[in-house]
């Protein structure tokens, strides 16, 4: 009988070791980790545009309790930044012309911003605009005359950059699988501007940022198409000379053709 009490005692202390050795390790913070389906994309003269799959997993992901709320994630694509001029069309005489213009000192060549649900249902209005996150949050810099442009003017450069979608905007786009595991997907359109874009993932729960991850993509033209447009952009005194000369040449051989009829 003493010895079974014995055995008993040992038994418990060796289950209830491991249990305490466990209590006792520390909880690591979540880590999100993520990356994009492709460093580089090259544009060609037959390019109709490319979506791109952005992924991530979460590290150290704790299973919720049936008090918690799950694990939320934003994804933020963006663009090489440019001075953007937002004018204004007016009736002049029965002539459309342009009328006032507003700068946008600093504007995305490319937005686009995924959640896996709304944003304002993932993180309140403060964070996200601390963060800049969204369009809504979007900052585009101050103009020459140390203010802000006019809403009106936001409001309309924004609309025609999302007709054009330069801009974008999606809830519920990214879905988990499992509880660690998510994807998104962004479509780049054929006039998606060249230049290195970034990748940021924020990892939200109960409203509060746990992590954030960012990773970089290039984009960026090749062959004919590319030496077109470092002249045009890069050295536009030669291009305009290459114009005008291959203005001519087909002007004089068109000359030449109907001359002979």
């Amino acid at each position: 009988m003493r010895k079974t009490a014995r055995y008993a005692a040992l038994v418990a202390f060796g289950v209830g070791l491991p249990l305490a050795a466990a209590a006792d390790e520390p909880t690591h913070p979540e880590q999100v980790q993520s990356d994009v389906s492709t460093r580089e994309i090259s544009i060609q003269s037959n390019f109709t545009g490319i979506e791109i799959v952005l992924f991530g997993s979460i590290d150290f992901s704790h299973a919720p309790s049936p008090d918690d709320t799950p694990y939320d994630v934003i994804m933020v694509v963006r663009g090489p930044d440019q001075p953007v001029v937002a004018r204004r069309k007016e009736r002049v005489a029965g002539l459309w012309v342009n009328g006032a213009a507003e700068t946008f000192p600093s504007v995305p060549g490319f937005y686009a911003v995924l959640g896996s649900r709304p944003l304002r249902a993932i993180a309140p209005e403060a964070t996200l605009k601390t963060l800049g996150i969204g369009l809504s949050d979007l900052e585009f810099g101050v103009s020459a005359q140390a203010q802000p442009p006019g809403d009106a003017f936001r409001s309309a450069m924004v609309r025609l950059r999302q007709e054009h979608r330069l801009f974008q905007e999606s809830d519920d786009a990214i879905s988990f699988i499992g509880r660690s595991l998510f994807r998104g997907s962004v479509d780049l359109p054929v006039n998606v501007p060249i230049g290195r874009y970034t990748s940021e993932v924020y990892l939200f729960r109960d409203g509060t940022m746990l992590s954030k991850s960012a990773t970089t993509l290039q984009v960026h033209k090749v062959g004919f198409e590319r030496l077109v447009y470092l002249l045009a952009f890069r050295y536009p005194f030669i291009y305009g000379l290459v114009a005008v000369v291959i203005a001519m040449v087909a002007g004089a051989a068109a000359w030449a053709v109907f001359r002979r009829e």
